[in-house]
């Protein structure tokens, strides 16, 4: 079976020959690749290490802005800024970038009047399919793995991390609700037009990077804001008989009965502790009817040996009996400086057990030969 073919019945909750492997790995994990001795080459790294690739934020779609919104980036001293001028006025943000990662330094929206012309920038932008570049990046990922293209996150959450961040968010939804409240109608229905593109495009799996977390909104906002706007884009993608994931890579266990309502077919970088609080044997008895992927703790990459890390990866196969549109994969980002030896140990150690892998009857005597014979 390759490694598309098993993705793909893993996204369908179908049979496989072995347990799926697709750490999330994006420049994050790149960035560092010449440090270890690599090109700077994430799908040639992803080869070397031999797991299934499932590539995220597949090129499927262009903004494109009209009544006189303009966008410009501009390059200032290894920051860049991002001017959108309109009608109504004009909102910049500045960022940077460290390691593969973005960092926001100024935040798009400073005041209540900026939340306005997002607003406005928001009813005036429309979006283009660019399915041919989709359709040429899987051609040439061929049988090594699958493409996914990007939906929206809900409103809040892009306000939250994006837009404004978590301290004005509050303090603007405390003073101005019905501004607020505006914007996210406006930035909710740009989304749709999104979803509706997409229903033309033939992929596996589409992702709303959503990052819920009890560390950062509170139930209200979830039940109120985020998880009516998921379900919209899960009804418009559904009738087109698509599949769709979100990506919760926060503390979940607080929120376990709202999210188990959330109409995606799936959850993406399941994080159990430190980072997370949910591992994915207790997701998948919180959610049994969703796909999972997730799993394994990305700090414990860079900071855990080895042979800690493939005990993990043991404990996990031992604990899901059932593994029915199960994907180990990372509880978010593979990490910066993350050896590249121990992403492919790990899908050594799968590939070693085949089908076993599947069955969770691995003796505590095997896995403890199987290390030895490592050494």
């Amino acid at each position: 079976m390759t490694s598309k073919e098993r993705l793909l019945l893993a996204l369908q909750r179908k049979e496989t020959d072995r347990l799926p492997y697709a750490p999330l790995a994006d420049n994050y994990f790149a960035a560092s690749l010449p440090k270890q001795g690599f090109k700077y080459d994430l799908v040639e790294a992803l080869k070397y290490i031999g797991c299934d690739i499932m590539l995220r934020h597949g090129p499927a779609y262009l903004p494109v802005y009209k009544h006189s919104v303009s966008v410009d980036t501009i390059e200032k001293e290894e920051k860049f800024e991002t001017h959108y001028k309109t009608p109504v006025g004009e909102i910049y943000n500045r960022f940077y970038f460290e390691n593969g990662t973005m960092f926001m330094q100024k935040h798009l929206l400073e005041t209540i009047e900026d939340v306005k012309i997002m607003t406005y920038v928001a009813e005036n932008t429309d979006f283009t399919p660019t399915f041919d570049a989709f359709y040429e990046s899987e051609k040439n990922l061929g049988d090594f793995g699958i493409w996914t293209p990007d939906v929206p996150c809900s409103p809040l959450m892009d306000t939250l991390q994006v837009l404004c961040g978590l301290e004005n968010t509050s303090f603007f939804m405390v003073d101005e609700p019905e501004i607020m409240e505006a914007m996210f109608n406006a930035l909710h229905e740009r989304n749709k037009k999104v979803c509706r593109i997409l229903c033309d495009l033939n992929f596996p799996a589409a992702f709303s990077y959503e990052d819920t977390s009890t560390t950062i909104m509170s139930k209200y906002w979830l039940t109120e804001y985020a998880i009516p706007a998921l379900n919209d884009y899960a009804n418009i993608l559904h009738a087109a008989g698509k599949t769709y994931i979100t990506h919760m890579c926060g503390k979940l266990s607080g929120f376990k009965t709202e999210i188990a309502d959330v109409l995606a077919d799936g959850i993406d970088s399941v994080c159990p502790p430190t980072t997370g609080d949910l591992a994915l044997p207790d997701a998948q008895k919180a959610f049994p009817s969703k796909i999972l992927i997730g799993g394994i703790e990305p700090p414990s990459l860079v900071l855990q040996p080895r042979d800690t890390i493939l005990r993990n990866v043991f404990q996990i196969i031992n604990q899901i009996p059932d593994k029915s549109g199960i994907i180990l994969s990372t509880g978010d980002a593979v990490p910066f400086g993350a050896p590249v030896e121990t992403l492919k140990a790990i899908a050594d150690l799968i590939r070693h057990f085949g089908r076993r892998s599947l069955e969770g009857n691995i003796s505590q005597d095997e896995i403890e030969k199987y290390l030895s014979s490592l050494q």
